[in-house]
């Protein structure tokens, strides 16, 4: 059988498809690549190209490098090869009409995250090759051996409408490229215009790029629109469902960014209604609308009085078990299954570090456990994520040296895709204050320096991703730090902390306090007065 092999000419693609080459011919393979051109002279190698990468199956090999140039490139002339194959096979990816058996094979050579990959690569089946070891040859080698015998070319497909056309330039891109968000932009502007189905077609690409950049104003603009275009277009089959996943993945996300949990729980509970109101029930949207329900309540339960946390705390096991059993039904032992239990682990150590019930810590550290066996880590949000946590009930457990291991795992691993998205910034600024913690439970003579310094590292990432309520909450541990920064002391932050638990609030408290204090010049004062004064001045702007 013949293959064709794909890949960008950096250090890593040459080096794996090398490998992945050798490898396959002594399967018994022939291999077609570019470091065995033709000998019959063609007139054209990229005709030669063309008619090989339609006839025969092909094996993408994703590197970073390889990513950033699919289907769309960039403004730079290196690596135009990987531009004009991808192109190719965007189109043998179009043509292909059957559920299954796509002659298109994506392959990671690398530890890149599949979270990154264009969404119509990320769509279909990544396998992993090592180039050192070979591992993962075999799993090819079954999959290519699984297809159906390929001779012919494909016809030309015919002509498509301008939605489908800029609906597969935003499938192919990297999510993170610096034009994505410029293609989002020139989507927006057609979508009045667009039917229904190419509106519904482009959203979940559409999805994946503004939140990889983290603009939260792209999606605001994104929410409003469709939703607006669907209002406009009038009733139609899958309406209803195609809502419902605007309010879940977009408007809910938009608010969340913002921290407006209240808003948020009301957003979702709407999508999760309209899911269960379409024409074909949306089990996976429902499950998803469960689990976001289930972070929302957690945060809330962070920021409200101890009777009302009670509530967000029961509504957050509640709804982060709902989503669990959904997804144990859709598809048991999947990555969505694993993702279930890291949200209901995260509920759970939220409700300990508030109420202190042991109870609590051994629930999140058994379902923590659990999820390893469910998440690779090309799923790397939700991987890191759980590395995060599991170091974090490392700590409160005390088993230090474990902590240690899964936070410096969780930093390394992330330190390459730094800027590869908003959603890495915001995992690095969580492993920067686990470790902070860390530092903080060790004690040792250089802990009190090394905490701040890497809750100051944490607010750089937040603050890159304009997290404000994150970022507030690394000021206010800051200011516990030293309280003299803040231009208070340090029973002023006993007060404030025990007044408001909203991070945000607690700040301007601070810097209320601050300004008070300089401005003092002279008679008898109490700072619990003075304090019982800054709380109704806020309590009446929130």
């Amino acid at each position: 059988m013949k293959v064709c092999l794909s890949y960008a000419h950096d250090q890593e693609g040459r080096k794996g498809a090398k490998a992945l080459a050798s490898a396959l011919t002594a399967c018994g393979f022939d291999v077609v690549w570019d470091d065995r051109l033709p000998e019959a002279n063609p007139t054209s190698l990229p005709e030669w190209i063309a008619t090989e990468f339609s006839t025969h199956p092909v094996l993408c090999l994703l590197t970073p490098d390889y990513v950033r140039r699919f289907g769309n490139g960039d403004n730079t002339s290196a690596r135009k090869g990987v531009l004009f194959e991808s192109r190719l096979l965007l189109q043998r990816i179009y043509d292909h009409t059957s559920r299954t058996e796509c002659p298109v094979i994506p392959i990671a050579i690398s530890a890149l995250p599949v979270d990154l990959a264009p969404v119509v690569l990320k769509n279909l089946i990544v396998s992993r090759f090592d180039p050192e070891t070979g591992e993962g040859l075999a799993a090819i080698e079954g999959r290519l051996h699984s297809l159906p015998s390929l001779s012919t070319r494909p016809k030309e497909s015919s002509k498509v409408s301008k939605g489908v056309v800029l609906a597969r330039k935003l499938e192919a891109i990297a999510p993170s490229s610096s034009d994505a968000l410029t293609l989002v932009t020139e989507w927006l502007n057609t979508v009045p215009s667009l039917p229904h189905e190419d509106v519904a077609r482009a959203l979940p690409a559409v999805e994946i790029i503004v939140k990889a950049t983290g603009d939260v104003s792209a999606m605001e603009r994104v929410a409003d629109c469709c939703l607006q275009a669907m209002s406009d277009s009038g009733p139609l089959i899958g309406e209803v469902g195609d809502r419902a996943w605007l309010l879940l993945h977009c408007r809910a996300w938009q608010l969340h960014r913002r921290h407006e949990l209240v808003e948020a729980v009301s957003v979702v509970a709407e999508g999760i209604r309209l899911a269960e109101e379409a024409e074909k029930e949306r089990l996976e949207l429902i499950a998803y609308g469960k689990r976001l329900q289930a972070k929302l309540h957690c945060e809330l339960a962070e920021i409200t009085d101890s009777e009302t946390r009670k509530h967000h705390l029961r509504r957050a096991v509640d709804c982060g078990q709902a989503a669990s059993d959904l997804y144990e039904v859709i598809d048991a032992g999947s990555s969505e299954c694993g993702a279930a239990r890291v949200t209901l682990a995260q509920v759970w150590y939220t409700d300990y570090r508030l109420s202190r019930r042991r109870l609590a810590l051994n629930r999140a550290n058994k379902l923590a456990d659990q999820a390893v066996g469910y998440l690779a880590k090309d799923r790397s949000c939700e991987y890191h994520d759980l590395l995060i946590l599991r170091a974090r009930i490392s700590i409160t457990r005390g088993n230090f040296p474990r902590a240690k291991e899964m936070v410096n795992k969780a930093l390394v691993s992330m330190a390459t895709h730094a800027e590869d998205g908003a959603s890495f910034a915001e995992l690095l600024g969580l492993a920067h204050l686990a470790r902070a913690e860390l530092s903080s439970q060790e004690g040792g003579d250089d802990s009190s320096v090394s905490t701040r310094k890497d809750i100051g590292l944490a607010l750089e990432y937040f603050e890159k991703s304009a997290l404000l309520y994150a970022s507030a909450t690394c000021r206010w541990r800051l200011a516990k730090l030293a309280p003299a920064t803040a231009g208070v002391e340090r029973a002023d932050i006993r007060i404030c902390e025990r007044l408001f638990a909203d991070s945000r609030i607690r700040m301007r408290g601070l810097e209320e306090r601050s300004r008070q204090i300089r401005e003092y010049v002279g008679g008898r004062w109490t700072r619990r007065a003075e304090w019982k004064e800054i709380e109704r001045k806020l309590r009446s702007q929130t």
